[in-house]
């Protein structure tokens, strides 16, 4: 008799899962804020590695036994098994799932981001971030600029020591949170109407306007900037060439800036 699980043979899940995987990730480029394609993707992908994982070696019930009473057992070599071996009895035994292309590519850009710039905290990348979102924005089709913020992202978590899975539970927590909030309508290219509009920036006085007047092309040179576009309002240190303005010490650039101002020169030292 035919029973409806004795059609499924592994190559056939191992065909379905591709097609879930593919699937998966095509309802997470549609929907990329969706906490449930994510997780029906990662799961996809969990599914098809253990599909395709093979044995490293392999062992029996009494082996285990021994394992937990003794502390050690024997394993034997999968190829070729043992012609003495009961076929079934015998258990296969698997390394850790193996690591999924999303964080094969995760792990090679740490070591690259670690290699380029060093032992610094989150907040280059945050800052960084800012612009690669508006570049985002205004070229929503680029898949590069996507890669790049998740490059970012990835980056700053991993150097804050964020893990997943505080990631995720926070991520549920704030969904609840969310769910439970009024929301406009939304319109793109539009402000949310709950965002409190914030008081225009006062300049004190020295400062000189972009729109007025660009700083010397000396990428060399420091100077002071004023922006209310890069992590709120603020003043950065910085140097300016024909690429824009970039941070003095971290070298990302910083965007919406609008005033800029020379800084002192170093005190010339004493030669009495």
């Amino acid at each position: 008799m035919t029973t409806i699980t004795s059609k499924f043979t592994k190559e056939r899940l191992i065909d379905w899962a591709v097609v879930a995987v593919a699937e998966r990730g095509r309802d997470l480029k549609d929907a990329p804020e969706s906490v449930e394609a994510a997780a029906n993707l990662k799961l996809a992908e969990i599914a098809l590695a253990a599909l395709t994982a093979e044995p490293v070696a392999w062992t029996d019930a009494e082996e285990l036994r021994d394992l937990r009473t003794v502390g050690f057992c024997e394993m034997f070599a999968v190829e070729p098994v043992s012609k003495d071996a009961d076929m079934y009895r015998v258990i296969p035994l698997y390394t850790d799932l193996p690591v999924s292309e999303r964080e094969r590519i995760r792990r090679e850009h740490a070591e690259w981001s670690d290699a380029t710039f060093g032992d610094v905290g989150p907040i280059g990348p945050l800052k960084h971030l800012s612009k690669e979102a508006l570049e985002t924005a205004a070229e929503p089709g680029d898949l590069s600029e996507w890669a790049d913020m998740q490059f970012l992202l990835w980056d700053a978590q991993r150097r804050a020591g964020i893990t997943d899975e505080q990631i995720a539970l926070a991520m549920v927590e704030k969904l609840a949170v969310n769910k439970k909030r009024e929301w406009p309508e939304p319109k793109d290219g539009e402000p949310r109407l709950h965002i409190k509009e914030q008081p225009a920036p006062v300049i004190p006085d020295g400062w000189i306007s972009c729109s007025e007047r660009m700083p010397d092309n000396d990428e060399s040179k420091p100077i002071a900037i004023f922006t209310g576009k890069c992590l709120g309002q603020g003043m950065f240190v910085a140097t300016y060439d024909d690429d824009g303005f970039f941070d003095y010490w971290e070298g990302m650039e910083i965007i919406g800036v609008s005033h800029w101002m020379p800084l002192p020169a170093a005190p010339e030292p004493d030669q009495s």
